[in-house]
């Protein structure tokens, strides 16, 4: 049995209690589906955990855009008829989280500030110890790399590719007051230092803008069991559509390095059909620009050819308007 060090619990009753309680000693939690793992594996020692899964994430539509509270939970999300009606990938992306009893528990702020993962860094203490650490945790070297200077712990959240793809912006609570954050602004390529958050802040709600007439977007997903497991890699593309022509086309690879991958060059895609060609074209690109890492399972080659493979299935639901 693995069993946590001691701490204490500060019961938040909203966000500004919950930051007001934050000491660098303090974890925020939530549902814990991340982060008690990540303690019983001894990876943070903090001295609090102030919880915040009591405060409530609703989903409202606002002024063209739609606004989901933080705490709001996965399987909320999933089966939600705003989400379902207006943002149907986004519904899919949260509904393949893990699975149901982990969806009941988990939380959209916990799936964006996801820790990164790796096959090196998520064990036991004692594992770690036997191997003589890593560099995101104890250690001075990247097993994955084979060098003591870069981490490539992998972003492995589900809904990330799709929010990136959404233009989504996240609402901030911390010691210096609120700010606003442009999703895409978050992540860095720094598997040991991934957020471009300060210390002690929070994540209180996203916002997402309505798109246009005629969308559609697609998220795909590989894992090795589809009951429960992180992505190996992860495909979403969203656009404006009329007929089988893209008015807008945006696109991300998750879950292959510590930085989420927006596609570069779909604009020249616009404007006419999304046929055979213009997907190959897009999967050939896709396949170029993509270098998974080993830090998740599957062979890293596997999974960039995969990358073409759920590109395509992608692309086809779209263009079929589905």
């Amino acid at each position: 049995m693995l069993r946590m060090d001691d701490f204490s619990v500060v019961v938040a009753k909203n966000y500004a209690e919950a930051a007001a309680a934050w000491s660098p000693e303090a974890m925020y939690v939530a549902g814990g589906t991340d982060l008690l793992p990540n303690l019983k594996h001894r990876l943070f020692h903090p001295k609090t955990l102030i919880h915040i899964g009591g405060i409530p994430g609703e989903i409202v539509e606002e002024e063209g855009t739609i606004h989901i509270g933080a705490g709001a939970k996965l399987s909320y999300l999933a089966s939600h008829p705003l989400l379902l009606q207006k943002l149907p990938p986004l519904a899919t992306a949260a509904g393949l989280v893990a699975g149901p009893q982990l969806r009941n528990m988990g939380t959209l702020g916990g799936n964006i500030l996801l820790d990164t993962r790796c096959l090196y860094y998520n064990q036991t203490e004692f594992w770690r110890k036997s191997l003589g650490y890593c560099l995101k945790a104890e250690g001075t070297w990247c097993h994955v790399v084979g060098g003591p200077k870069t981490c490539v712990a992998t972003q492995s959240s589900d809904t990330v590719p799709v929010l990136l793809c959404l233009d989504a912006t996240l609402q901030l609570l911390g010691p210096e007051g609120e700010r606003s954050l442009k999703l895409r602004d978050l992540y860095r390529y720094n598997g040991m230092d991934h957020l471009g958050i300060g210390k002690g802040e929070l994540l209180t709600k996203v916002v997402i803008p309505l798109p246009g007439p005629g969308f559609r977007g697609s998220y795909q997903k590989l894992r090795t069991r589809a009951s429960i497991d992180y992505p190996q890699l992860s495909v979403a593309f969203t656009g404006c559509f009329e007929g089988d022509v893209p008015l807008s086309l945006e696109g991300v690879i998750g879950a292959i390095n510590p930085q989420p991958k927006p596609l570069k060059g779909l604009e020249s895609h616009l404007g006419r059909p999304l046929d055979t060609a213009a997907i190959e074209a897009i999967a050939a690109s896709v396949y170029k620009s993509t270098r998974p890492q080993g830090s998740v399972h599957g062979d890293t080659n596997w999974r960039r050819q995969m990358a073409v493979v759920y590109t395509r299935r992608a692309l086809q639901a779209l263009a079929r308007g589905e």
